[in-house]
């Protein structure tokens, strides 16, 4: 088997364009990728980390995230269906799982699968015009890191799950 890929996304090089969250949502009729707006008022794409130990993965009680050949957690529709409790979308600790009013209870990044067959790298790669977003080989994702990148992407992460604050 080839090394596991996945996205890795320097949120210090992003610059908010939402080109990603378009060409996506071009791609797949709907986004799988979102751009919010963090507290600073900064515009950055939410994304499927693909991770290795997938917490997703684990809640899903039916069984539809799982692994394709190139290691990318997909959504195998046929088995997402009628679950009331969508675990999967608070399972995600980077907001990267959205609900769906229509068929398929959830909708996440496939990392272009169809591209993928054709031997094409996922379109947001190929179109973020700073190149923020990269198709890498999972054990290269720790060398791509910055101090500016995991800076930027504490912020990120601090916006999808805000520390709970309990009054004294």
């Amino acid at each position: 088997m080839s090394s596991e890929k996945t996205l890795f996304i320097d949120y210090s090089k992003c610059i908010g364009c939402e080109t990603c969250e378009a060409v996506c949502g071009f791609i797949n009729d709907k986004p799988r990728i979102h751009m919010t707006r963090t507290r600073d008022g900064l515009m950055v794409p939410l994304y499927c980390h693909h991770c290795k130990d997938a917490h997703c993965a684990k809640v899903c009680k039916k069984g539809a995230i799982a692994r394709d050949r190139d290691g990318a957690l997909v959504l195998q529709t046929m088995l997402c269906r009628g679950c009331e409790t969508r675990q999967c979308i608070l399972a995600c600790p980077f907001g990267a799982i959205f609900a769906t009013a229509t068929g398929v209870a959830v909708r996440k990044c496939d990392l272009c699968a169809s591209r993928r067959d054709l031997g094409m790298a996922p379109a947001c790669v190929e179109m973020c015009p700073c190149g923020a977003v990269m198709f890498v080989d999972r054990e290269d994702v720790d060398h791509l890191a910055t101090e500016e990148s995991e800076a930027s992407l504490k912020r990120v992460i601090e916006h999808i799950r805000p520390a709970v604050r309990r009054k004294a």
